[in-house]
């Protein structure tokens, strides 16, 4: 558009005639020729480049950055709670009835975590095998852990697919031909967790006692806003249950016990 807003003015510099209709006959070499000459005119010129392009760039970077992390979307969760239970009240419970749910009650303390690593590049079955023991063992404090998106930041797609595979209860089921059944189990986007507990292949089991952290709506990953006492971290494909029973061989901790039902 901005090219042919330059032209159209050459056009009328270059040939003022046809445009103002001083001559009664315009004819359509007159034009060309007009145009011809815009055009030779339009490619010697350059538009100024913007100074803060650099720096406005830098700007979007971070906050694009910051929107996506998940200090962020914790935040952007707690506050689309609060907005659902202001404007609804309780005919919340009717359109979302997760909202009013009590908080589930599991055999680990509050203060007491076990994260289960995964990743994309797992196989499926594995990963939705975990899922399962996650969503079996019904414990609000076991989590599985992705380090991040699937096929990068950029696209938020691959990973909703991916997560939807993982905790669908059918994987035969198609979610085009209606809703899918999804297995009750937390799965959290988490790089921090990953870089503080020293994950370098998966699967990996960490558990963690003493968690402590100032706001819960950010990562429990970041040691500046969470403190623990203790952690415990095992490797290698096998059952959650298998791996949870060699922590607790190895911490005693009586929750882990009863966790797996030992």
């Amino acid at each position: 558009m901005r090219r042919l807003c330059a032209q159209l003015t050459l056009a009328f510099m270059v040939f003022p005639a046809v445009v103002r209709g001083d001559s009664p006959r315009i004819g359509i070499p007159e034009v060309e020729v007009s145009l011809d000459k815009a055009n030779k005119v339009a490619e010697t010129l350059t538009i100024p480049t913007n100074k803060s392009e650099m720096e406005m760039a830098k700007i979007a970077e971070k906050m694009n950055a910051y929107y996506r992390s998940p200090e962020f979307q914790g935040r952007l969760k707690n506050e689309t709670e609060r907005i659902k239970g202001e404007l609804f009240g309780d005919a919340s419970v009717r359109f979302y009835p997760d909202s009013k749910t009590p908080a589930a009650r599991g055999k680990l303390g509050s203060d007491e975590r076990i994260y289960v690593f995964i990743s994309s590049a797992m196989p499926l079955q594995t990963v939705r095998n975990y899922a399962a023991s996650v969503a079996r063992l019904g414990d609000p404090n076991v989590t599985l852990v992705m380090r991040g998106f699937v096929d990068g930041m950029t696209k938020i797609q691959p990973t909703i697919r991916f997560i939807g595979s993982v905790l669908q209860r059918d994987a035969t089921c198609n979610p085009t031909d209606g809703e899918c059944e999804m297995l009750p189990a937390s799965l959290a986007v988490d790089p921090l967790l990953f870089r503080r507990y020293g994950i370098d292949r998966v699967p990996a089991v960490v558990y963690v006692r003493g968690v402590k952290a100032e706001d819960a709506a950010l990562s429990e990953g970041d040691s500046r806003n969470t403190s623990i006492s203790e952690n415990h971290t095992v490797y290698g494909d096998a059952s959650l249950e298998y791996l949870i029973e060699q922590i607790w061989r190895e911490s005693g901790v009586r929750s882990l016990k009863d966790l797996s039902g030992l």
